[in-house]
This record gives structure tokens, C-alpha cells and sequence, in this order.
């Protein structure tokens, strides 16, 4: 497979099928484009009716070149590609990028013309991208291949981007030059007939000239695969991630708390940051960062220098760099005394450094050196507000000059001064990232500092506890057939205990009150009661639930009550099936534990604040599972609620290492069950004392 991806980025002879002579279609784009950017290998135009493309010959048909051919780009008319690809199986090309669009894109046609496309290519072992792309890029400088049909001159650099999308990709490649953004490689995927993001990001992995991944998603045909890919990725290198769709409907009804809290947006983010991967909303926040993390080193800490002509851009700056997880440190009176003897009296010499309009390119240079090497910063933003009296592309020059061997990171900030960046660029190749405002220089630092962190996680380890797998496994044979149900509670007892979940003890009585007296003799007072029904779900929205009972009178009166509650919002009697009775537990604080099974992602475990308000406050994270020790404890540590977990008002914090255990053997237990759907344990009590953690209330849902 590599040797056939390197035939579509590094190919040395390229067929372009169905070439056309004539000037502004989107075949002679391309091949002009190939041209003007200076491809280094053989260009072969392919058009049976043209002498010569571009003043290059001609060919009538593949069969006609003589020589090999790497990579063969079709831009024919739909019904001709499929014909196209028994040619080029014939000249044994094993690398093809299909343009033409009109498959799955516009309906049940295409769709049947694009399933035997991806026939053709299987049985012949051709690699495909597309098809309805816009092409593939590579400014390699032995290669310099910009074999794409937009306007716009890619700029080298270290940037990999993947786009579904080509408008969005054609946007992209006319604003890199302007927003100087380095490109290694793009290539757009179309339908992703074939050759999809995740292996284009495998592809990557390892790649030289790729310093940093960018990704622009509709859809994500295998969510997992993509997790496992990023989460081996970002350890090395960044990727940074817009998946459109933020909002999509389309996730399938669910009954349980855990199932109506997992959003189609909640599934992305859970498994985009298991795998380290930083999502963004906009396609200009997704280059900003990648052009820092591509110009400039990794932070080693997060403390930020700020050196300024202007005040107003550094106290932005200090803002957003504190919202980013940075800190403004002191600088050294060593730093302070060197820049006295360069600036003016009037010059502010605390962090930020304001050294006034009047600098020019010789201090902010001499100044940018100085901060450099204070020890007691990781990072230095540059702000170059608009001078009226200087060359402001002397000035940037100068501090590019004094920031190129630092061993630091750096940005640089030019303020409502576009025109500079080109010139910039010719006189500094090699400079710093350049962004038009502090606040997003500030960001790109606090996300760089965060990746250098998650770097350092380790990858954790998954745990295999000793359960009782054989019960669980006769218990659900029981239910075989019977399609997507609940179980019953009695079974999701015998479920959870199998697995060591420490469910709390409980009695079933039918809707009889000796029989609820009786079972109350065995459990003793206090008691929780609650109604069983399997249509009976959320049972405190219908007065289902009543807690502290004292005593046989009081329990005669609750099981009244909830009957009179269910009338009253209009459930029929007969859909109450009895009675559970259970402990009352007091203290303690209430979490909620579930899993739900995506379709495309399986199964993600949830945690979070639980009780009655978990869909008012929303306080839930989701990880896909399996799920090692460290997931376990980052996710516990994930939620708002932390805080409170950890101890208010002179309350002992909860016993954390068994709230982790319990999210690994749920994670197990779906592991080892992928029939399971939905569980949910809400609320699951937590307290200092792991003998007084129990669940108290459950359901599992099952698809058999």
C-alpha cells in the first residue's frame, strides 16, 4: 500500500485522462497549474482529439504512452471512468486519482455507477482517490506537484491537510499565500471511495514531511479506527481536526439518560480527544495553530514573554493567554536592566514589555534577544502594532534575525499589516509564525502547551478483572430473540454482580401490600420504594419513587401514593407491574454511570454528576471503551463536578480508585458483551467509605 500512496504524493509521470486543449476547463487548470508550480516529473495528457495540451504532445489513449506511469488523474465525463480504469489496469497503473463527479454524491444512480467503480478498482488492486475530488499537492522540491484545478500557489512548509470537502480545500489553497501558510501535502478525498482520512493519516504517521495533520471531516466512516490512528499520531506529531455538522440530527432515540445525554457532537468529542486530536470550529483557527505548531517549537513551559510597541494589543494578549492555561510571569531584573539601557525611560519594563512606538528595528531586535534569554519564560509573543515612522518590514526582519536560533517559541504579531507578510517572506524565509492579533497568537501557544502535555501522558493500561463471564452470558441466552429490550431488574442484578458492581441489595414485591411488607422485614427501615413497570422509566417524573420510610404504616401510604401520582399523570394502573424496595442511603454524593453504543463508534462509557437534574446540568463525559487506568481517572477528573468530588464544607473527598475501577469493569463488561446497548446506573453513590458506594438504580438495555 505505501509504495502505491507514494505513487499518488511523490509520482515521478503523471497521466492526465481526458486533458483538454481548451483554456479555462477544469482539466487545463490543472495541467497549467502542474506547469506554473514546476513539476518535476513527465506530464502525459491524455485526449484522443487534441495534437497537444499546453504545447506538450498528446497522447490518444494510455496504451499509446510508451512509458511507465505512476499516477493517472481521470477528469472524464462520468459514464467513461469506469472504461478509464480497465485502462489503466491494462498499462499497470496501480495509482489513480478520479476527479469525475456524479457518483453517490447525486443519488441512487451515481451511487450504483461509484459500487462498481470501487469493484473494478478491488479486483485490479488499483488505489483510488476520489472519485468527485479536486486533486492531490505535494511542494516536496523534488517534486513540486500542485496537481489541483484552483487558482493559488501553494507555499512550502510542513502542514499536511486532508479535506472532504473541495470547495472548502479550493478556499483554503487561494488564502495560504496571503496567510502564510506552509503546505507539505494536500490532497482532497472526495467520496472516499477508497482511499479515506484514516489512511491518509497513517500514511502521514511517519512521514518526514509532514510536522503537523490537518483535517477537515464531513463524516467519519470508522470513528474507532480514526481514534486508534490519532491517539498513535499525536504522541509525535499534532493533528488538528474540523468536523463539520456540529449539530446533526440523526442519533437514534434513546430511553436512557446515558443515551439522550450522547449527542452525535458528544461521540466525535469524546473519541477526537481520547485520540489527542485538537478540534477547532473554523478553518482559520485550524491554521493559525498550524502554522505555530509548523514555524515554531513546542513551549517547554507556560510561561509567556510579551514584547510590544503598543499597550492596548499586550493587555489582549495577557487576557487571552490566562483563558489559554498560560501565566505572565515576572521578568528578571537582569532582562529589566538590559532593556533600560536600549529603550526609552518612558518604556514599561515589567511583563508585558512595552517599549513604545518609537522603536525601531534595532531595539526590537536587541529587546526580542534579551527576552529571549530570560530563564524565566518558555515562550515570546512579538507585537508590531502599525509604526509611523519606520519600515515595518525592517522591523519584523530584525526580530525574525534575533528569534531564529532561539531555543524557544516564539510568534510574531503584525497588526492590520498583510502587505508585509509577502515581503517578509522573500527577506526571511525561515521566521516565526506571523498571526494579525495578539488574542490568536495567545490561543495557538495554550493549545501547543496543552498537546506538549498530553505528549506526556502515558498510554495506561487495561485491566482485565476475574468476573463471572459464564453467568452473564446464560443470563442474556435467556432473552435470545426477543430483539431490543430491558431487562428485568432481578437479571441486571445478577448482570452487575457477575461483574462485581456493587448494585445495592433489593426486594421485588407484586403490587400486593403484605407481599411489600414482607420483603420490608428482610431489608429492615429505612426503605426507598419505587415502581417496576418495564414501561415505567424515568420514575421520579411520575411520583414513582418514594424515599425514607420508616415503618410498614408509612410504606401502605407510599405505595398509595405513587398509584394516586400515576393517575394523575395519566398512566394506566396496569402498566405498574409491583414493587421495589431497597435500603435508604444517606450521605454520600450521587454520580451517574452508563454506556451507550454509537453505531458507527460502539460503545462509550459515560460518567458524571447524576440524580434527578443529570439532563438539566449536563455535567457528563464520554470515553470509548475499552478504557485503561488512565482514561478511567482523566475522565473522573474531566466532569465540573470534580471539585466537589474531591471535597467541600469539611466533607472527606470520594474514594476515587474504585469510582476507576467501576468504569473499567463496566467498560469490560461491554467489552465483553457488544449485545449490550444501553446501561445505566443513576444514581451510582459515591463516599469516602467504599462499603457505602452503591448503585441504586440500573438498567441495561440489550439488542438479542
Amino acid at each position: 500500500m505505501s509504495s502505491q500512496l507514494d505513487k499518488i504524493f511523490y509520482p515521478k509521470s503523471v497521466a492526465v485522462v481526458g486533458a483538454s486543449s481548451k483554456p479555462s476547463t477544469l482539466s487545463w487548470e490543472l495541467v497549467n497549474n502542474m506547469l506554473k508550480y514546476g513539476y518535476t516529473g513527465k506530464i502525459f495528457p491524455v485526449n484522443p482529439k487534441a495534437d497537444a495540451v499546453h504545447s506538450i504532445k498528446s497522447y490518444p489513449s494510455l496504451m499509446a504512452i510508451k512509458d511507465d506511469i505512476d499516477l493517472a488523474i481521470i477528469m472524464l465525463p462520468r459514464d467513461m471512468v469506469l472504461q478509464a480504469i480497465d485502462d489503466c489496469h491494462k498499462k499497470k497503473i496501480t495509482s489513480v486519482v478520479v476527479i469525475t463527479a456524479g457518483f453517490k454524491e447525486v443519488g441512487n444512480e451515481g451511487a450504483e455507477l461509484e459500487k462498481l467503480l470501487v469493484e473494478k478498482i478491488k479486483k485490479y488492486k488499483i488505489r483510488l482517490v476520489g472519485p468527485n475530488c479536486m486533486g492531490i499537492i505535494n511542494t516536496n522540491q523534488n517534486i513540486k506537484m500542485n496537481a489541483a484545478f484552483v487558482l493559488g500557489t501553494p507555499i512550502h512548509g510542513g502542514i499536511g491537510f486532508v479535506s472532504q470537502s473541495g470547495a472548502l480545500g479550493a478556499a483554503v489553497l487561494k488564502t495560504v499565500e496571503q496567510n502564510d501558510i506552509g503546505l507539505a501535502q494536500f490532497i482532497s478525498i472526495g467520496n472516499k471511495a477508497d482511499i479515506s482520512g484514516n489512511v491518509v493519516l497513517e500514511y502521514w504517521k511517519d512521514n518526514p514531511d509532514i510536522k503537523v495533520i490537518t483535517v477537515y471531516l464531513e463524516s467519519f466512516g470508522q470513528p474507532k479506527k480514526f481514534m486508534e490512528i490519532t491517539r498513535e499520531i499525536t504522541k509525535t506529531k499534532p493533528v488538528i481536526v474540523i468536523k463539520s455538522a456540529r449539530t446533526a440530527a440523526g442519533m437514534k432515540a434513546a430511553s436512557s439518560h446515558t443515551g439522550a445525554l450522547a449527542g452525535a457532537d458528544t461521540v466525535v468529542d469524546a473519541f477526537l480527544e481520547q485520540g489527542g486530536v485538537i478540534r477547532v470550529n473554523t478553518v482559520d483557527e485550524m491554521f493559525d495553530l498550524a502554522k505555530a505548531f509548523d514555524r515554531s517549537m513546542l513551549p517547554k513551559g507556560n510561561r509567556l514573554g510579551i514584547l510590544t510597541n503598543a499597550g492596548g494589543p499586550a493587555i489582549l494578549a495577557v487576557d487571552e493567554a490566562e483563558k489559554s492555561g498560560l501565566l505572565i510571569p515576572e521578568i528578571s531584573e537582569e532582562t529589566k536592566n538590559k532593556l533600560r539601557e536600549i529603550a526609552p525611560k518612558e518604556a514599561s519594563f515589567n511583563n508585558p514589555v512595552d517599549i513604545l512606538p518609537s522603536a525601531d528595528a534595532k531595539v526590537y531586535g536587541m529587546a526580542t534577544s534579551m527576552m529571549l534569554e530570560d530563564k524565566n519564560i518558555d515562550s515570546l509573543m512579538v507585537i508590531l502594532g502599525p509604526p509611523l515612522m519606520y519600515d515595518t518590514a525592517e522591523i519584523a526582519c530584525s526580530i525574525c534575525r534575533a528569534a531564529k536560533n532561539a531555543d524557544k517559541n516564539v510568534t510574531l504579531v503584525l497588526m492590520s499589516q498583510d502587505d508585509i507578510i509577502p515581503k517578509l517572506r522573500k527577506m526571511e524565509a525561515e521566521h516565526p509564525p506571523i498571526f494579525r492579533f495578539p488574542e490568536s497568537a495567545a490561543r495557538a501557544i495554550g493549545e501547543m502547551w496543552s498537546y506538549k502535555q498530553w505528549q506526556a501522558v502515558p498510554t495506561g493500561k487495561i485491566k482485565h478483572f476475574d468476573v463471572n463471564k459464564a453467568k452473564v452470558r446464560k443470563i442474556l441466552n435467556c432473552y435470545k430473540n426477543k430483539g431490543e429490550i430491558y431487562l428485568p431488574f432481578n437479571a441486571v442484578c445478577e448482570v452487575l454482580k457477575s461483574y462485581e458492581l456493587p448494585i445495592i441489595d433489593s426486594g421485588f414485591a407484586k403490587y400486593d401490600v403484605n407481599c411489600s411488607v414482607e420483603v420490608a422485614k428482610v431489608l429492615g427501615y429505612p426503605l426507598v420504594l419505587k415502581a417496576v413497570g418495564k414501561d415505567l422509566i424515568h420514575k421520579t417524573e411520575i411520583g414513582g419513587v418514594v424515599i425514607d420510610i420508616h415503618n410498614d404504616e408509612e410504606l401502605v401510604r407510599s405505595e398509595t401514593r405513587i398509584i394516586d401520582n400515576m393517575a394523575k399523570k395519566g398512566i394506566d394502573k396496569n402498566k405498574l407491574e409491583g414493587f421495589l424496595l431497597q435500603p435508604y442511603v444517606r450521605g454520600g454524593i450521587e454520580t451517574i454511570m452508563g454506556v451507550f453504543k454509537d453505531p458507527k463508534a460502539g460503545h462509550l462509557v459515560m460518567f458524571g454528576l447524576g440524580g434527578v437534574y443529570v439532563e438539566v446540568f449536563k455535567d457528563v463525559k464520554f470515553k470509548l471503551t475499552p478504557i485503561s487506568d488512565i482514561e478511567a481517572k482523566s475522565l473522573v477528573r474531566s466532569v465540573q463536578s470534580y471539585k466537589l468530588f474531591k471535597g467541600v464544607r469539611g466533607n472527606p473527598p470520594i474514594d476515587f480508585e474504585y469510582v476507576e475501577e467501576n468504569l473499567m469493569r463496566l467498560s469490560q463488561l461491554v467489552e465483553d458483551f457488544p449485545e449490550i446497548e444501553e446501561i445505566d446506573f443513576n444514581p451510582f453513590v459515591f463516599s469516602h467509605d467504599r462499603e457505602k458506594c452503591k448503585i441504586l438504580d440500573a438498567r441495561i438495555k440489550v439488542n438479542l
